[in-house]
């Protein structure tokens, strides 16, 4: 009753600060995505490939709009708080396990005063929504399998599933995906239970074993491992879209501003960060004794914590949403310790864990607007928004060429090429070739009727640093042949397709 009363507050805090506004692009992007696949008849292969291979961070929004939700902001928002939701039961269930409900009460309530008060940039819709609820998902079902609590074959193959199927929604997940895989398989090991073992490494493979295997009876396997492997490899692992270096990424001082320095969650970053050094060092001889006779939960919670460190790190972007991955382990970390310290030790560390998260909602309270902050990119948002609607039909497919998803989202039209943001061609990739190859056949198929031109400065995202379409000569040579000039917008050039192009497809040599 106190855990629904607590989320019921969360809902009844949060929902009055809904706004139909983009606090976040990204979530114009997953919202470009449902529109594209509402769109093309080919429904599979859209939400593999048009979804910035992370289908399962597009899929919520998807069923949403199949029951009757929207496609817009708003809705985002509400889907994503349903993943939190979910993610809060989770997170208590997994505490109840070992430290009892009073403590998990505790633990959990942290995290929904914190949800509840949070952010606009952490409340629009993301792939750490769905993420965070799919790793919870699994850690969740590693704890029931230690403390007994399943032991049949079909829930061992479908938490494989679930674990193999967490880079669907985000390539950040894999190490903590792999971790508890390996945690499992470990502690089936050690009960010799070699079917349930067996069962779970086999669904583990399944989710992209049938991706390799729908791509290659198209022949595109190739497509696969570019787009959901190599791409978010050179992303994680070079300098290509982050300039700062791999050492660089890990600095104390970097971390330390990182974490601690935002309003938005620095408080109760610190906090949580604060107990989870102070309760081990407090309750060493309590813990000493309890690891040595139950070590496999306290060694798995701490590899849980550094990789979720890792996952908020590795690209070397100061994106605020990545801090969102910190929060579970923190707290599963901690309430393990917390069961475990001395009755004056938690008594004390449960004040100052309370007395962090009432600091950090008043600060996130003051912070709160309900109002819409001005943006003067709106005007020129609604200038080619309101061309795009009167000059195309619903169904009629448009390109964005660059990093204005929105656009898309407002005027309620499908992206005719798969990469709702095209910043990918200013790269030094060995990819843009592949890159190349997807948007000629995309742009062949589809026939986008509205071509739009809209990486510029101060409009476009980072448009000062990534190149317009007529500095990417394949891409300039095919607009000028299929595409006439229509206007200008503040800078935004708008396109339109020729009906009768002097030219089909453009040569493989061109590019």
């Amino acid at each position: 009753m106190i855990i629904a009363i607590i989320l019921l507050m969360v809902w009844l805090v949060r929902l009055p600060f809904l706004r139909e506004k983009e606090y976040d692009i990204d979530t114009s992007t997953w919202l470009s995505a449902v529109i594209a696949i509402n769109h093309y008849p080919d429904k599979l292969w859209t939400l593999l490939n048009y979804t910035d291979a992370r289908p399962l961070t597009v899929f919520p929004l998807l069923a949403g709009s199949w029951v009757g939700m929207p496609v817009n902001y708003s809705s985002a928002e509400i889907i994503g708080l349903l993943l939190w939701t979910g993610t809060v039961l989770l997170l208590y269930q997994i505490c109840k396990m070992f430290a009892g409900r009073n403590l998990s009460l505790v633990v959990t309530s942290s995290l929904a005063f914190f949800l509840a008060t949070f952010c606009h940039i952490f409340a629009a819709y993301n792939s750490e929504h769905s993420s965070i609820f799919l790793v919870t998902a699994g850690v969740a079902l590693f704890f029931l399998y230690v403390y007994r609590r399943w032991t049949s074959p079909v829930v061992a193959a479908s938490t494989g599933i679930l674990l193999g199927s967490l880079i669907y929604a985000k390539f950040q997940n894999a190490p903590m995906g792999l971790l508890t895989g390996a945690f499992l398989l470990l502690s089936m090991a050690r009960r010799k239970d070699w079917r349930n073992m067996a069962a779970l490494f086999l669904g583990c493979l399944l989710p992209t074993v049938l991706v390799n295997v729908f791509y290659g009876l198209r022949g595109k396997v190739d497509v696969f491992w570019n787009n959901y492997f190599w791409n978010y490899f050179y992303y994680s692992f070079t300098t290509q879209f982050s300039s700062m270096p791999m050492a660089e990424r890990f600095n104390p001082v970097r971390i330390i501003r990182f974490f601690f320095y935002a309003t938005s969650s620095g408080i109760y970053a610190l906090t949580l960060f604060a107990l989870a050094i102070a309760l081990p060092l407090l309750s060493f001889k309590k813990w000493r004794f309890e690891v040595t006779n139950n070590w496999l939960p306290f060694l798995f919670s701490f590899l849980l914590l550094l990789l979720s460190i890792y996952a908020v790190l590795q690209s070397g972007n100061n994106f605020e949403h990545y801090k969102l991955f910190l929060f579970v382990p923190l707290l599963i970390f901690n309430a393990l310790f917390l069961s475990i310290a001395e009755p004056s030790i938690r008594k004390y560390a449960v004040g100052f864990l309370l007395l962090g998260s009432v600091l950090q909602t008043a600060v996130s309270l003051k912070y709160l607007n309900p109002d819409i902050a001005y943006d003067r990119r709106s005007e020129t948002d609604r200038k080619v928004v309101g061309h795009i609607m009167r000059h195309s039909r619903s169904t009629d497919p448009v390109v964005v060429w660059g990093w204005r998803d929105g656009l898309l989202v407002s005027s309620q039209r499908p992206m005719g090429y798969r990469d709702v943001h095209t910043f990918h061609f200013s790269m030094k990739s060995p990819l843009i070739p592949n890159w190349t190859e997807d948007f000629l056949e995309d742009m062949e198929e589809n026939k986008p009727k509205i071509f739009v031109e809209a990486m510029i400065r101060d409009y476009s995202e980072r448009g000062h640093l990534f190149l317009p379409h007529d500095k990417v000569p394949v891409v300039r040579e095919y607009v000028r042949k299929h595409y006439r000039f229509i206007r200008d917008m503040d800078g935004v050039k708008i396109f339109h397709r020729k009906e009768n192009p002097s030219i089909s497809l453009l040569p493989r040599t061109a590019y």
